[in-house]
């Protein structure tokens, strides 16, 4: 994240799991907003104060945190010097493939409960999950024993940590679901285009304002927040595949280098160069 120690920090997307990225490394500050993301991580070495609106909190060292996309959130020390995370980010989309649940999806469950985990079971599995997800041990385990470690983690979570919304008042027309599912799809495959709210409404096939609540409601953003994300997410994958940073801004519909490098830093707490800095580890 932002203030990270540079060359002890590590950035890396499992080979055969391209959905979840991990991160591990010494941190001085850090500030996010995980727009369409989910962010969990595991502190150690010393402990932090993480932030989010009003609310403050003490993470010590073995505790795990995880967050939501439901707003910005930073950390500072809470010892005066740096503390040590692992840290696992969860595109919002891609938690319901990975738990294997087809119950509502995160869109529509709502937010988790206090980001501060005290349970050690759950701090213990993220441990060994974000163990067998490093590069180096991949060898040593197969692939479906490390599916079976993040779907039973995801699981484990979900089942302890979260918090359902309301059902909503009244009957809900069918067709709901579908025209923000296909909204979201065509954002997400698009992100190098300038959409407007006519055209996405069209390939929603629901009127627009309609469109704009039922988007809120689903994603807790509105659609434009949403198809920013996307863009900055593609343009990691680019940066992952050796794109420059020129070649990922342009590719992703961004004006130049410094409008991406302010919406990445953003969004993940670090800027373009260092992330590729940290892949190359």
């Amino acid at each position: 994240m932002a203030s990270m120690a540079g060359a002890q920090v590590r950035v890396w997307r499992p080979a055969d799991e391209p959905r979840v990225l991990l991160m591990s490394g010494p941190s001085t500050a850090y500030a996010v907003e995980p727009r369409g993301e989910y962010v969990f991580g595991l502190v150690s070495g010393r402990p932090m104060r993480a932030r989010r609106g009003r609310d403050r909190s003490l993470v010590a060292p073995g505790q795990l945190v995880a967050w939501d996309p439901s707003g910005a959130h930073s950390g500072a020390p809470a010892a005066g010097a740096p503390w040590s995370s692992r840290l696992m980010v969860v595109d919002a989309r891609d938690l319901d493939d990975l738990v294997g649940d087809a119950d509502g999806g995160p869109f529509g469950r709502g937010g988790l409960r206090d980001p501060v985990v005290a349970d050690r079971e759950l701090a213990d599995g993220f441990r060994r999950l974000h163990d067998a997800l490093r590069v180096e041990h991949a060898p040593s385990t197969s692939r479906l024993e490390r599916d079976e470690l993040l779907a039973s983690w995801l699981r484990m979570l979900v089942v302890r940590r979260l918090v359902r919304r309301a059902a909503p008042v009244g009957p809900r027309a069918p067709a709901d679901g579908r025209a923000v599912r296909r909204a979201l799809e065509f954002l997400a495959d698009n992100p190098d285009r300038n959409v407007g709210l006519d055209e996405l409404a069209a390939v929603a096939g629901t009127e627009k304002f309609r469109l704009l609540r039922q988007f809120r409601e689903s994603t807790g953003m509105p659609p434009h927040a949403f198809h920013l994300a996307s863009r900055v997410r593609a343009a990691r994958r680019l940066l992952e595949t050796g794109s420059t940073v020129a070649e990922a801004a342009g590719a992703t519909g961004f004006a130049d280098q410094s409008h991406l490098h302010r919406q990445f830093r953003r969004s993940l707490g670090i800027t373009p160069g260092q992330y590729v800095r940290y892949l190359r580890g």
